[in-house]
C-alpha cells in the first residue's frame, strides 16, 4: 500500500475530513509533555516491534517531533494495511495549541 503526506498545519482539518485518527510516533514521555488534541500516542519502536493496537478501518493521520519517524512509521503501517496520512515538518512546524498530561 502507500500513503501521502500533508503539511502537518493541515493535520486537525485533514482528520475532522477523514473521521481519523492522529497519532502521535514519539516516545510516550515526549508526549505527556505536549501533543496535538485528540492525538493518541504509539511510539516508533512499538511500530517497529508489532506491539500496536489501532484500527483499520480509520484514517491514521501521523506525526512526530521533525518528521522522520512518521514517514517510517507510515511507510511500516501501510505496508500492514493500514489507511495513512502522514504529516511534513513534524511537531517543530506546528502552530496549533497543544495538550500535556503532566
Amino acid at each position: 500500500m502507500r500513503f501521502h503526506s500533508i503539511p502537518i498545519r493541515d493535520i486537525l482539518k485533514e482528520a475532522v475530513h477523514y473521521g481519523g485518527l492522529i497519532v502521535d510516533v514519539r516516545s510516550s514521555e515526549e508526549f505527556l509533555n505536549g501533543h496535538i488534541p485528540m492525538a493518541i500516542n504509539v511510539p516508533i519502536d512499538d511500530i517497529k516491534n508489532g506491539n500496536y493496537s489501532l484500527p483499520k478501518g480509520k484514517h491514521l493521520l501521523l506525526y512526530c517531533k521533525y518528521g522522520g519517524a512518521s514517514a517510517l512509521a507510515s511507510k511500516l503501517l501501510s505496508e500492514a494495511g493500514y489507511q495513512v496520512i502522514n504529516t511534513v515538518g513534524g511537531l517543530v512546524q506546528y502552530r496549533g495549541a497543544l495538550s500535556s498530561k503532566k
